[in-house]
Formats: structure tokens, sequence, C-alpha cells
């Protein structure tokens, strides 16, 4: 289809203005992961750390660091870019017009743009779990070879992310309850879920070997962890929706998050079809089983991905059937349509103007004369940020510790946090006459980047 295919080349476009500018601290800290390795075997198995998705991990390995930002990003912009199509062809049973809506919402929604311009593994991980939901209903309508299909989409959804365990947990709940409707048998309802999935559990089992035999050699490290709170749930979730839409803050997170769930819920009890059981376990029941569960960093928004790519897809439904009645119902889905486009455009230009954050330049600055000492109030993601940097122009830099600053009076300082709030004069300790100059300063905007202040030694 034609349309589709122009959205496509949009979605292209909105990602390779994102992925401009430089690598961040989580895409920096792959290549540290895999630094290490002697062949590419190794990702799946030595390095067990929740920031190694796999199958960009592949990719960074045989690129190397030293490749360009976009060319680095370049997995994550094909994905990106393929998952526009799959979300039309996930739409296609419910019509042309919610083929195009939905891929629409796919392309140009911040959320996606973000991560398909990013070299992470969840731009990977929404492809797969839009196929995962196209391939098992085509497997529950008996189609040749659907099952194969869907084994494949789960073992690339997990090669993306190991969060494709929540998709996977939400459509064998879904397979289940529409097994139970058919014909109300527990053994029907196993029977189902066994031949179905299945192919999928042999698919992964190798993967869940190399991970298991890994994290029992090597342990298994997890690179921060917030504990929960019904905050943290809100932040997360609520934000979730309100940058997918391109929402205003206004409201708070818990009236979008009501909002969404009580659209959601009300769309089911109107239009009693297949899919609307899908769309209440996903975006109502998987959000309340994390929050029932007290899972822990859940103020990240990227955690609610699965929830997240289900309410899009949900969305661009609804907007399909709006556009194909007349009337009223089409007028509220056009002005639907475009207060979401408008929204993300919004949050879009913002993302473009910071992105996620400079760092390059200041490390340049620092390092001018081959070597320098700084210290910083983080120093585990600065450090990891500034070596980076400076190794890519054979240049050295190293961190002084808060403890030595008095000792090695180090030349620079670098505050990460809000460049708004950091001051124009920055005396770090109070042991010794230490005073730091502002000399720059970078922000970033949306879900991923470091805001730095860069402070130089006033002597």
């Amino acid at each position: 289809m034609l349309a589709v295919l122009v959205i496509a080349v949009t979605g292209l476009v909105l990602r390779l203005l994102g992925a401009r500018g430089d690598l961040w601290l989580d895409e920096i800290w792959s290549f540290a992961l895999i630094e290490p390795l002697t062949s590419i075997d190794q990702i799946f198995w030595r390095v067990n750390h929740d920031n190694n998705h796999f199958l960009n991990s592949v990719y960074l390995y045989l690129i190397g660091p030293d490749a360009s930002p976009l060319i680095q990003r370049g997995l994550s912009i094909a994905l990106g870019v393929a998952t526009t199509v799959a979300a039309a062809a996930t739409a296609a049973p419910h019509g042309r017009r919610a083929m195009i809506a939905t891929s629409l919402l796919f392309a140009v929604s911040y959320p996606m743009v973000h991560y398909g311009s990013e070299a992470r593994g969840y731009a990977g991980l929404v492809l797969f779990t839009l196929l995962s939901v196209v391939f098992l209903e085509r497997r529950l309508d008996n189609k040749r070879l659907s099952g194969t299909a869907l084994a494949a989409a789960i073992l690339f959804g997990f090669l993306c992310h190991l969060t494709m365990i929540g998709m996977v947990a939400v459509l064998a709940i879904w397979t289940a309850w529409l097994a139970w409707q058919r014909t109300a048998r527990v053994s029907r309802v196993v029977a189902d879920l066994a031949s179905i999935f299945l192919p999928a559990l042999l698919a992964v089992l190798p993967l869940a070997a190399c991970v298991f035999i890994g994290g029992r050699l090597f342990g298994f490290s997890v690179g921060g962890v917030s504990p929960f709170s019904i905050a943290a749930f809100a932040q997360g979730y609520g934000g979730m929706i309100r940058s997918l839409f391109g929402l205003p803050p206004w409201f708070g997170d818990w009236p979008y998050i009501v909002a969404a769930c009580g659209l959601v819920g009300l769309s089911a009890g109107v239009w009693c079809d297949r899919r609307a059981s899908l769309y209440v376990i996903g975006i109502i029941g998987l959000p309340l089983l994390m929050a029932a569960t007290h899972l822990p960093n859940l103020e990240f928004p990227r955690y609610f991905i699965i929830s997240e790519t289900l309410l899009l897809l949900w969305a661009g439904e609804m907007i399909g059937r709006g556009l194909a009645a007349r009337g009223t119902a089409r007028l509220f889905a056009v002005g639907a349509l475009a207060i979401v486009v408008s929204g993300s455009i919004s949050s879009l230009l913002q993302f473009y103007q910071y992105g996620r954050g400079s760092y390059a330049a200041m490390v340049d600055e620092m390092t001018r004369n081959g070597a320098a000492a700084y210290a910083s109030n983080s120093d585990f993601r600065t450090a990891m940020v500034v070596d980076y940097f400076a190794e890519r122009t054979d240049r050295r830099a190293w961190l002084v510790p808060e403890n030595r600053m008095c000792a090695d009076r180090p030349a620079w300082l670098i505050l990460e946090g809000d460049v708004d709030k950091q001051a124009e004069h920055v005396e770090p300790t109070a042991s010794c006459a230490l005073a730091y100059e502002r000399a720059d300063a970078s922000r970033h905007w949306g879900f991923s980047g470091l805001s730095w202040t860069l402070y130089r030694r006033q002597d």
C-alpha cells in the first residue's frame, strides 16, 4: 500500500534525525561490556548484564566502537522502520484505515522514534512484539507455518531484550482465555497452550541455557536498582502514556493511567472481538501484575514497553474504526489523530534540539593538551562516558576521587544534573581552596541522556 510506504519513509527520516549526536551512557556501556570479548559467541554466555541486549551487542561487536553514531544506531533504525510496516500488518484485520492510522502512530510517536534511533534493543522488542501478535492470531486460525513463525518472533524478541518474557506471559494468558471461552475445559486450555508455545519454548531453550550457565559461572549484574513505590509506578506508566501520545504534563500521571485503562476496558465491552481481551490483559493486567509483584525500576517508562506497544496498537485500531464510520465518529477520530500527531511532533522537536546530550565537545575541551584530570559528582557514569570519547581521539583523562581533590587539584569538574540549577562558580570541597568557574553545559531531553555542566579550575 502506497500510504504505508510513504509513512515508512517518513518514519525513516524521523529516526535518522533522532540518531544524530553523541552516544549516551547506556549505548557506551554496551561497548564497554563487549570490549573484553574475544569471540562473538561470548555475548550470549560471558556478558551477564541487563544492559547486554544480545542482537544489538552482536551488531555493535561487528561494526566496532569507532564507527559513526549513525552506523552504530543503524540496526535500531532499520528495525524501527520495519515496525511501522509491521504495525500496518498487525492492524490489517480491521481494515485499510486502521492500517494507515496505526502505521502513522508508530512512525511519529516520540517513544517509537526514540527507541528506533538508539543503539539498544528496544526497537527490535517492539517489532517482534507486534509480529508475535500477528503470528499467534494466524496460529489460532490454523494457518500453515504460523507456529514456526511465532516461535521465531518470540526468539528474536528475547534476542532483542529479555523483557520479551512479559509479552510471552500476555500471549499465553490470552491464548488460555480464548481456549476457555471456546470449550470451558481445563484440559483443552492446557493442550492449546502446549501445542502453540512448545515450538517457541524449544527455540528459546538454547538462549536460556546460555544465560543460565553464564549466570552460574560469572553471575548476573544489573546496572542499577531502585525500590518499588506507587509513585515510581505512576511516574513510569503515566509518563509512558503521556509521551506515547504527545500529551501535556498538566494533569499528572494518574489521570492518564486511569483514562487509558478506562478507555481500553470500555472499548472491550463495546467491541467484544478477539483482540479486546488481548488489550485488557496487556494494557491493564500486565502493569497491575508488575505493581503487585513490586518490580524495581518502574519509574523508567521503558519498563512498560510491552503495554506501550499494545496501547498504541489499540489506539490505531480505535482511530481506524472511527475513520471508517460516518458523522461524529469520523470527526472525533480525525481530531484524535491530529492531536496525537501534533503532540508527537512537538515532543520530537524538543528531542531533536537537545538529543541525548553532548559529551564529545566537552571531553575535547578538557583534553586539548592531550591529558587532563577531572572530578565529578557521578564517578561511574561520568568516567565511562569521558573514557569513551577520550579514547576516540587518542587522548587521556583520569578521574580524581573526592578524597583526592585537595592533593591532585583536578583542572576540571563535571557536574551531572539540571544545568539550570548549577551555579556559575563552585567550591566543591571545604577541605582546601578549590574554586571552579562554569565553562560549558549540555542538556538532554527525553528518555535517555545526561545533562552535564563543565567547570574549569580557577588558579
